[in-house]
């Protein structure tokens, strides 16, 4: 069974699959796909999290940890059973672009624009620390909209939201984030417009995929195989042109590159 075990964790990055579920997703999940690399073992569950289910049905949780236990990103895809945030993080450094940082207070009678988590008809995760603070993801299959709440919650019903838009990056992915939230509470969904596709996740999935199998101990060539197909490989890998023997080095270059801490800049 070792040897079962150890033969598939080799052959993995064979798979594309895995690869292509990583299409939809956004930058911060890339920059997480990129770290996770560099770290052995990865990071987890801590083991006294608490863990709390407010609705079924989508799915709306809260998990209680201590601060120092959370380190700077927390990947949901240990959660078990919770299908809906799967190949989602949450990243809990402060402050970082994809991330809106606000103060949820008690509404007032009468006020207009309030947020209702429990309202939503999304899954949502609340990652509460003992020492004050929560971070909020919200999900729609890949996309999904980050929460840092610095002061208050967003557990206490409709509240009023205090936007902070300083520090993080760039100002235009923070107010993309605030138009997002809004259109969510406004419409009720995620518009796919404020959801386009990332251009550059095919490279970024050949890249990662090249770099798994140059782990995994495969020549380029093997990896060429992979991603190209053997007949084309059999053509053109010892022809006149080096087209496919460079592509493979640009693709390793760009995840050595992203591995090696480029994946802080997207964040941004």
């Amino acid at each position: 069974m070792t040897g079962t075990n150890r033969a598939d964790a080799v052959s993995a990055w064979r798979d594309r699959a895995r690869y292509d579920r990583l299409l939809d997703f956004d930058r911060a999940t890339w920059a997480w796909e990129w770290l996770r690399r560099t770290l052995d073992p990865e990071p987890g569950l801590p083991r006294r999290a608490s863990w709390t289910m407010l609705r079924a049905r989508p799915p709306l949780c809260v998990l209680t940890l201590g601060r120092r236990a959370c380190g700077c990103v927390l990947p949901l895809g240990p959660l078990s059973g919770l299908a809906d945030f799967a190949g989602h993080v949450c990243w809990c450094a402060d402050p970082i672009g994809p991330v809106l940082t606000v103060d949820a207070r008690s509404a007032r009678r009468g006020a207009a624009d309030l947020f209702d988590l429990h309202a939503l008809h999304h899954p949502a995760i609340v990652l509460r620390h003992r020492e004050g603070g929560e971070h909020v993801l919200i999900a729609d299959g890949p996309r999904c909209i980050r929460i840092t709440v610095r002061k208050g919650t967003l557990l206490a019903g409709p509240v009023q939201l205090d936007y902070h838009l300083s520090g993080g990056g760039p100002l235009d992915t923070r107010i993309l984030t605030l138009r997002r939230l809004t259109a969510l509470r406004r419409l009720g969904r995620f518009p796919r417009t404020l959801f386009p596709p990332e251009r550059r996740a095919r490279r970024w999935a050949m890249a990662l995929q090249a770099w798994d199998g140059r782990r995994a101990g495969a020549s380029h060539r093997e990896i060429a195989c992979v991603l190209h197909g053997d007949v084309l490989v059999r053509e053109q890998w010892l022809g006149r042109s080096d087209h496919l023997r460079t592509h493979i080095k640009r693709l390793l270059r760009t995840a050595d590159m992203l591995i090696g801490g480029g994946w802080r800049h997207l964040l941004r």
